[in-house]
């Protein structure tokens, strides 16, 4: 481990600011709710022949009446930006970063537990059952009276069977990623590049995946509505000092620690690509994997706090060294400017 580690320690300094999420948390709950309500009547106006329906659907049709090959192909690349793979790849690498410089996990936590909720999205895809928009001629074979919720076409389109267009999740991605590494180094960087990470990912998905007829439109309005309740959920915690129950045993977190979680994050984005006996044995064995380290890790650390205690004054001062023998680092450290305004 540490013939791995240990060349990289001029290139990844430790301990250089005490990490908090950017940017403020939100002071009301009226936006929220707002924004429910409008997805709440988008999806019961979807549920039936509404005008909702129709405007999908005409939308779609002069996309198709519309469609210039080379604009079309221009289309489908910039929705790209919304694939969750390559987002959260990046989205991981920030967090891990921000764990490093800050020798704590808890960057890693708020984006791990802020990523997970598109797995809710992704069930309620296939619960609401809406039909991808690939196929418009030949949706009235189904439901001649436009792409209504709950009317599952099993030639969805992209190759997924049911069907899975309500939200998008592309939508919800360009929203939840980016706005997550915004939080994660937003201190770091300057506004109009803040501004850009924002709103160029979910114009960019709208208008690719609007004109390819990837998505229908409401689809789209959706997903960022899901997305921005997500981003303001995720900044009401206080992630900089939440309690973290058992995993409190790892902060400060060295970099053997910061590098076994990676390897099991990164074990479980791609279990889902895997053949499905490799996912189940891999979806298995990596949450006992992460246990017996959690417990093993519990055990330590009370084996050393008794060990000092015992040795008194003496013991306290070797404490001062973190795992690897490094000198822990100095108490003024650098901060965000994230870090300069008052704690909620």
């Amino acid at each position: 481990m540490k013939q791995l580690v240990t060349p990289l320690r001029r290139y990844i300094p430790v301990g250089w600011f005490d990490w908090e999420p950017f940017g403020e948390r939100p002071k009301s709950w009226w936006p929220d709710l707002v924004l429910f309500a409008v997805f709440v009547v988008m999806t019961v106006l979807l549920m039936f022949p509404s005008p909702l329906v129709t405007l999908d659907h005409e939308v779609r049709m002069w996309a198709v009446d519309n469609k210039i090959p080379w604009l079309w192909e221009f289309g489908r690349t910039i929705a790209m930006i919304g694939e969750g793979e390559a987002g959260a790849s990046i989205g991981l690498a920030f967090s891990v970063w921000c764990a490093l410089r800050s020798r704590s996990i808890r960057p890693m936590l708020m984006f791990v537990l802020s990523f997970m909720t598109l797995a809710l999205i992704l069930g309620m895809k296939h619960w609401l059952g809406r039909p991808l928009s690939q196929h418009p001629l030949r949706l009235a074979e189904v439901s001649p009276d436009g792409p209504m919720l709950f009317t599952y076409y099993l030639e969805g389109g992209g190759g997924v069977a049911p069907a899975t267009a309500y939200p998008s999740g592309h939508a919800v991605n360009s929203i939840l990623l980016f706005g997550l590494i915004v939080m994660l180094v937003g201190g770091l960087l300057p506004k109009w590049l803040r501004l850009t990470l924002l709103i160029a990912p979910p114009s960019m998905v709208f208008l690719g995946q609007l004109y390819s007829g990837q998505h229908w439109l409401t689809d789209s309005i959706a997903g960022f509505i899901l997305g921005i309740l997500i981003i303001r959920s995720a900044k009401r915690v206080d992630w900089h000092d939440v309690p973290i129950g058992p995993l409190m045993v790892f902060e400060p977190a060295t970099r053997k620690t910061i590098l076994i979680s990676t390897i099991l994050l990164v074990g479980v984005a791609i279990t889902p690509n895997l053949p499905l006996n490799q996912a189940l044995i891999l979806a298995a064995v990596l949450p006992v994997i992460g246990l017996v380290w959690l417990g093993l890790s519990i055990r330590a650390k009370r084996r050393t706090e008794a060990r000092l205690a015992a040795e008194g004054p003496q013991g306290e001062a070797e404490a001062v060294e973190d795992g690897e023998g490094e000198p822990a680092p100095a108490p003024e450290i650098p901060s965000q400017p994230s870090d300069s305004r008052p704690r909620a």
